[in-house]
């Protein structure tokens, strides 16, 4: 991508919490969540009820092997028949870029302000709200794995790739270029 002529915006990525992140969706952590009684083993198996997950279509789980790539976001994306779930597996934090769902728009990308970049441990994952525009996960470390919920109709979308304006608009995709339609280049800044 070249970045001649675009402008440059820089977004911190901050560390996330169950406040930070509730305009999003939830952090799915066993902090500061409802505690589940304790009930045969021993009391060896603590439970909690973090969040809930909703879908309009059968799930299905995708197991996705990221490599690191700049920390720009090119694309901001949403889906809105499921709310979607990211979880970081082996230990490895990823970030989370999002924009809530009823973000103020310019050029039909989420307005920079809008924007926000959170931390997301090894050991924590985030559930994003039907309808949050998002970048998929960025890793931190080279060939960390995630395991997500999509449905068959948003795997299919993507699929068949982006339109000549290097965008996706399908049943349940909207994957909107951030360059072409705003001349932006969102660089992220690790704290």
């Amino acid at each position: 991508m070249s970045t001649t002529g675009l402008t440059v915006k820089t977004i911190r990525i901050e560390p996330v919490t169950r406040a930070s992140f509730a305009p999003f969706g939830t952090l799915l952590s066993p902090d500061g969540v409802e505690r589940l009684p304790r009930h045969v083993y021993e009391g060896k198996i603590e439970s909690y009820r973090p969040g809930s997950f909703e879908s309009d279509r059968p799930v299905e789980w995708v197991v996705s092997r990221l490599g690191v790539r700049s920390y720009t976001v090119v694309y901001m994306e949403r889906h809105f028949l499921l709310t979607q779930t990211f979880i970081p597996l082996g230990g490895n934090p990823i970030v989370m870029v999002v924009a809530r769902p009823d973000a103020r728009l310019e050029n039909d990308i989420p307005a920079i302000d809008e924007i926000h970049a959170f931390l997301v441990p090894g050991d924590s994952a985030v559930n994003i709200h039907r309808g949050t525009w998002h970048e998929p996960p960025y890793p931190l470390v080279e060939g960390s794995i995630v395991l997500m919920t999509s449905h068959q109709v948003l795997l299919a979308g993507l699929a068949s790739g982006l339109d000549e304006n290097q965008e996706l608009q399908k049943p349940d995709i909207d994957k909107r270029n951030v360059a072409e339609r705003a001349g932006l280049l969102i660089r992220l800044e690790l704290s």
